[in-house]
């Protein structure tokens, strides 16, 4: 006759446990290791895209400057298809002049959201905030036509920000200007 063990651990029950146990910590041990190199590529990933996208904005997109060039509703600099004006350019310099209206750039760029630690509600909030910032620079072969943010503008909270970024993008296009001259322009972004 088989004797019955009732609410007693068995050697194979403890085997069984501990082996469970040592698998659950090597799969998040693993786990935990192989994420952060998709995370960092991902950041990098999304620094080059928005770089990509606010040229693309800058020399495809007509934008809005006849209303008020100090506040437009929209920023572009194109004068035709593919074409810079360079009257639109200037009022880009003109605003970008005063750290409030290179806070008023980057807002209608979409690019810094620079939300306060304690407004994140919760993890989504924080995913979808971005605390980035952008250069602009716009030269012709002779002349600097644009500077954004301006030298001097050292203490700016963005350009405070740059010298600490560790991820930083720039892309360089070229464009015809209205004069049929060839533009060189800069967008960088951390």
């Amino acid at each position: 006759m088989r004797v019955k063990l009732k609410g007693q651990f068995t050697v194979e029950f403890i085997i069984a446990v501990v082996s469970f146990i040592l698998l659950v910590v090597y799969v998040m041990n693993f786990v935990n290791n192989e994420l952060p190199p998709f995370t960092s590529q991902h950041n990098s990933d999304i620094i080059k895209v928005r770089a990509l996208q606010i040229s693309e904005l800058l020399i495809f997109d007509d934008g809005v400057w006849d209303s008020n060039p100090l506040n437009p509703p929209r920023i572009g600099l194109a004068s035709g298809y593919r074409t810079l004006n360079r009257t639109k350019t200037s009022y880009l310099n003109t605003l970008c002049s005063t750290e409030a209206g290179y806070g008023k750039i980057l807002s209608n760029l979409n690019i810094n959201t620079h939300l306060q630690t304690n407004s994140y509600v919760d993890f989504k909030n924080y995913l979808i905030s971005e605390n980035r910032c952008a250069d602009i620079s716009i030269y012709d072969s002779s002349s600097k036509l644009l500077s954004c943010p301006p030298a001097g503008s050292d203490n700016w909270e963005c350009v405070n920000i740059k010298t600490s970024a560790t991820q930083r993008y720039q892309i360089v296009r070229y464009a015809p200007d209205t004069d049929g001259r060839i533009i060189n322009m800069t967008v960088g972004v951390w």
